[in-house]
């Protein structure tokens, strides 16, 4: 007789349910990002996001208020400024890289891109077609 104990069954629906999900949000992860910057000033950030949309880099930048702690020139630095979030696909992060380089007001613009792992499928289709579209 056997001391190891027997293999349950694996339920083959869940198995299928759960690799669905796992595809899903890779597919996701690896399709739709939001890339944020930040500027100085909210007049900046509406000319910065207006550019971004108008170019098909970004289906819909969101700007906020926000106050930046950081290292800069040997000094621990505060300063408010604006963050722009913008809604966009991984393809045209490139093109987002090229315009930020060329156009932000910063000498080190920031630019962080994390990937949206789930959302609203309606609205990922708008970001993708958006995107595409310009």
């Amino acid at each position: 007789m056997s001391t190891m104990p027997e293999e349950t069954p694996r339920d083959p629906a869940a198995a299928q349910q759960r690799a669905a999900q796992e595809s899903a949000v890779q597919q996701s992860a690896a399709q739709h990002v939001v890339a944020q910057t930040t500027v100085d000033s909210a007049s900046r950030a509406d000319e910065l996001a207006r550019r971004v949309v108008a170019a098909g880099l970004a289906a819909c930048v969101q700007t906020s208020e926000v106050r930046s702690v950081f290292a800069w020139d040997g000094a621990v630095q505060q300063e408010p400024e604006q963050l722009l979030a913008m809604k966009t696909t991984a393809a045209a992060v490139d093109g987002l890289r090229t315009l930020l380089e060329a156009e932000h007001p910063y000498d080190e613009p920031e630019l962080v891109v994390l990937p949206i792992i789930d959302g609203s499928p309606s609205y990922l289709a708008w970001v993708a077609e958006s995107v595409a579209a310009g």
